[in-house]
């Protein structure tokens, strides 16, 4: 007898499955979409990105150079009236291009390596960024 039920039982649900995968089919196949309801998307492409208006040109001193002075000139290029900043592990320095672009200042290295990262900043807000790894050293080769 409860043999007789459970078969029955499945019997019963699958049937059910069947009839409901059915009605889902027909009503999918009959679905019809109105060519007034199909909306348009159009993508437009990208504008590319503008190039950036400023720059900056680190002359002096060379990445990874090995000076025994203690006091060091930072000089170089970048857009006229940009202001400069020159951080180290221990320093800040901050000034303004000249007309021409050019900067100088001087900074006061620790012993051994020093990490100088000189930024220039245009007026419009855009950043220019160089990093510069200095070692001093007073030991001779």
């Amino acid at each position: 007898m409860k043999k007789e039920k459970i078969i029955l039982s499945a019997v019963a649900a699958l049937i059910g499955i069947l009839v409901a995968l059915g009605a889902f089919f027909f009503y999918q196949s009959t679905k019809e979409v109105k060519p007034s309801e199909i909306k348009k998307i159009i993508i437009n492409n990208p504008s590319p990105t503008p190039e950036s208006s400023i720059f900056l040109t680190v002359i002096s001193p060379k990445d990874e150079e090995v000076v025994d002075e203690r006091i060091i000139t930072i000089s170089g290029k970048t857009i006229p009236d940009a202001k400069i900043i020159v951080l180290t592990q221990s320093n800040e320095e901050a000034g303004v291009a000249a007309r021409d672009g050019s900067f100088s200042t001087e900074i006061t290295l620790s012993q051994n390596e020093n990490i100088i990262e000189i930024s220039a900043i245009a007026p419009n807000g855009e950043i220019a960024k160089v990093r510069r790894v200095i070692t001093y050293s007073t030991e001779s080769f």
